[in-house]
């Protein structure tokens, strides 16, 4: 399908930028393709997060070792996952990067469920 080009992001090594580029729909499903080899290769995936909006998140192994961190526009998550399942990536660690009382690199657990964290990224943040 000719014009029916799709914006997207081709697979990068690490420590590369990434550029954005028309691909036509064989490409892109190419580069998709290319994307799902390399998870096999190396599960583990370390994503970057600028958050939108003022909020708070809940971290901590469970309910009652909660501690709440308090999060401004453009401050940096660091969210590890291991992707041992392409579709569902479960959460390893968390980190937070110029977050007032939070230490720099101090990893952080989540008690909540992969995907009720993957939906509050979708809500609050947007991926680097």
């Amino acid at each position: 399908m000719p014009g029916c080009g799709r914006i997207v992001y081709k697979y990068i090594k690490p420590g590369q930028r990434a550029i954005m580029e028309k691909l036509t729909f064989k490409q892109y499903m190419k580069s998709k393709e290319q994307l799902r080899e390399a998870l096999k290769l190396t599960p583990v995936r370390k994503a970057e997060y600028v958050m939108r909006k003022y909020c708070k998140l809940p971290v901590g192994e469970s309910k009652e070792d909660k501690r709440y961190v308090a999060l401004k526009p453009k401050h940096k998550l660091i969210v590890e996952w291991n992707y041992r399942d392409f579709d569902n990536p479960d959460l390893i660690s968390i980190c937070f990067e110029d977050v007032d009382g939070v230490n720099n690199g101090e990893e952080f657990s989540s008690f909540w469920s992969d995907e009720r964290f993957k939906k509050w990224l979708l809500r609050n943040t947007r991926e680097l």
